[in-house]
């Protein structure tokens, strides 16, 4: 499958301008008229993201180590990673499709899935994120993770 390919399965219903999308290497979708995911087109690889919960206040380091243990092997999130967007203050979840071993099926499922799993943790996630919202020993996320320079 090409990312032509893909992004025509994709357009049926949202007025996408292809040649625009092929030419700039991505777009954003909106799917249920609420969810927007990013794509981008890297070498053979698809790269799928969309904000999931936005940081409003601090959280304690176990809330970013409960990310990770709910995405273990991505068996929770169906095989979707969770990200942190330092200048959005945002929880992000990726996915990825490799295009030459993904049939058109396949790549529709995995986007279905990821729009699935957007949909859930959107729901889910502040609610998850409110124990770890304590005045004690909390941080921003953006002193936790911060962009190095390397030389």
């Amino acid at each position: 499958m090409t990312f032509p390919e893909l992004l025509q399965l994709l357009s049926a219903d949202t007025g996408l301008d292809l040649n625009e999308a092929v030419n700039s290497g991505g777009c954003t979708l909106c799917f249920d008229k609420k969810i927007e995911i990013t794509l981008e087109h890297h070498d053979k690889h698809v790269y799928f993201f969309a904000p999931v919960m936005q940081i409003r206040a601090r959280l304690n380091d176990d809330f970013f180590a409960s990310l990770l243990q709910i995405q273990l092997f991505g068996v929770a999130t169906n095989r979707c990673w969770f990200g942190y967007d330092a200048g959005g203050q945002r929880i992000m979840l990726f996915s990825e499709l490799d295009l030459d071993r993904t049939a058109p099926d396949h790549a529709i499922e995995r986007i279905e899935a990821l729009v699935d799993q957007v949909q859930y943790w959107q729901e889910n996630l502040p609610t998850i994120a409110q124990p770890f919202t304590s005045t004690t020993n909390t941080s921003l996320a953006t002193e936790n993770f911060q962009r190095r320079r390397i030389t």
